[in-house]
This record gives structure tokens, sequence and C-alpha cells, in this order.
């Protein structure tokens, strides 16, 4: 009697404890980046804030959220634990970017959300490129020096009269110097990474529809949805918005409470930028 007793505890417990925690974690929460990050320079701190509401509404305090990065190709991978910062729900990091690239990064918060890839530029004194350049042009230098030695060879040969053997290094000796120190000189050619400002605004508005959450609530064809994020559709479709009024979608992203006032959607505090970027993405065909 006494073990069925205990064992009915047990089971209550176990129950409670399977209820009560995804209560607590939410089921699903949207993540909003404040602003999307601009120019990234490889080795120089960038500070990231962002919001996480509960079911897209409720700002979630007393989380540990985590942004991972890796560089596609290679072992680099930047980790940086997130702290509250500010208003409730909202939490701030910085990652520091050991090189150049594109890189590929997430928020997790509640579930894992994949941001648009992150474009790392080098930074102004070129320390990947002089990295990278220098192993490459010391080894034409070594090849002329022993060019060099070659040559040396070939005199002492002659000098002491072994002139069939003498020539052949003597030439040798000459094609490898002359070969090794031009190729030396000549200026390395290092992989350019396009700077984020340089992308267009469609492309600029796609990202800010990912950042700001956009495409957690909201379907559009443009958008590749990332496998390993959460998407629920709980608004509309916004694909088919070419001939919708501007105006009223500039209201609407503004204030989306002052257009419909029962409306689900939180107040995401765009700038008029991001306003503007956002109607150009959405109402263009």
């Amino acid at each position: 009697m006494v073990t069925r007793i205990r064992l009915a505890v047990v089971v209550a417990l176990y129950l409670a404890l399977v209820l009560v925690v995804p209560v607590r974690a939410g089921g699903w929460a949207l993540i909003t980046l404040d602003q999307l990050p601009g120019d990234v320079v490889a080795g120089e701190p960038l500070n990231i804030g962002f919001t996480v509401r509960q079911h897209g509404r409720t700002p979630v305090d007393g989380l540990t959220p985590t942004i991972t990065a890796s560089l596609p190709g290679s072992t680099e991978k930047v980790i940086a634990i997130a702290s509250a910062e500010g208003k409730i729900g909202h939490y701030t990091a910085t990652l520091t970017f050991p090189e150049s690239g594109v890189w590929d990064w997430t928020i997790s918060a509640f579930a894992t959300m994949q941001m648009p890839p992150l474009t790392v530029v080098a930074g102004s004194g070129q320390n990947n490129a002089q990295a990278s350049g220098l192993p490459q042009v010391a080894s034409w230098s070594m090849l002329g020096i022993v060019g060099l030695a070659g040559c040396l060879a070939g005199i002492i040969l002659a000098f002491r009269r072994k002139m069939p053997l003498a020539v052949p290094v003597l030439i040798a000796g000459l094609a490898l110097s002359i070969f090794g120190f031009s190729s030396a000189s000549k200026p390395v050619a290092y992989p350019q990474v396009q700077a984020a400002s340089n992308i267009s605004q469609s492309e600029l508005g796609k990202q800010l529809f990912i950042v700001k959450g956009c495409t957690t609530c909201h379907f559009h064809q443009d958008i590749n949805r990332s496998k390993d994020n959460t998407y629920v559709d709980v608004g509309p479709s916004l694909t088919n918005y070419a001939s919708f009024s501007p105006e009223i979608l500039q209201a609407w992203l503004k204030d989306p409470a002052s257009v419909k006032p029962e409306t689900q959607m939180p107040n995401l505090e765009l700038s008029q930028d991001e306003i503007e970027v956002l109607v150009a993405f959405l109402t263009s065909k």
C-alpha cells in the first residue's frame, strides 16, 4: 500500500513538471533585433541587442540567450551569452569575429532562430591578408635563395674546370632565382568581402523581415525559411501586397493597433527608415 502511495506521488510530481515547465517555457517566442547589423569588422566588438516576446506579445525576462556564429568551411566559431539590459525582455551580447567572411549565426532563446548571414570585412590593418600572404611570399623568396645557391655552386664547378656539370647547374640556379624573386615581388591578391552597406534595398528588406521577427508569424514567398526556426503563421501571408497602399502599410508597421485595434501584432518600435525599407520590400513585384 505504501509503495503504491509513493508511486502515485512520484507520478503526480512528474506530471506537474511536465505540465508546468512548458507553460513557463512558453512554447514559442518572437525574437526581434534592435537593428540590422551594418558593416561588421573582424577583430572589432559588435554589440547585438534584441527582445524576446512570449507568443509574440509578452516580453520575457529571466532567460540566458546564446548567440552562436560559425564560418562555413572553417572551424571558427564565436559564442556569446546575452544578459538582460534595459526593458523587460531585452538582452544584449557582444561578439568579436576573428576573421572576415560571411558568417552564419543564430540566437537561442526558447528556441533557436537562424539569422541572415552576417558579412564581416577585414580590418584596416589587413591582418587577415598579411597572415595568409606572408607565408606565400616567404616561399617564393626561399626558392630564389635556393636558385642563388645553385648559381654559386655552378661558379665553383666552373673554377674547378668541371664545365660539363657547371653549365647546367648555373643555368638551373639562375632560372630558379629569377622565377622565385620575381614571384615574391608580385602583389598578393586577396578575396574581397562585400560590405553589408552595399546590398540592395530589396535584400535589406528581406533581412529586416527576418531579424524583426516578421517571418515567425507571417509567410512570404521570397523568404527561405530555415528548418531550425519556429514558424506559427498566426498572421496573414504578406506575399501579395504589391498593390497595397504604402501609406496604410507604414501606419500599420508604425503602430499596428492604430490600424486594427483588436490586432495581436505587437508594436516593434520600428524606425522610419526601417518602415520604409520594409514597405518597399512588401510592395515590390
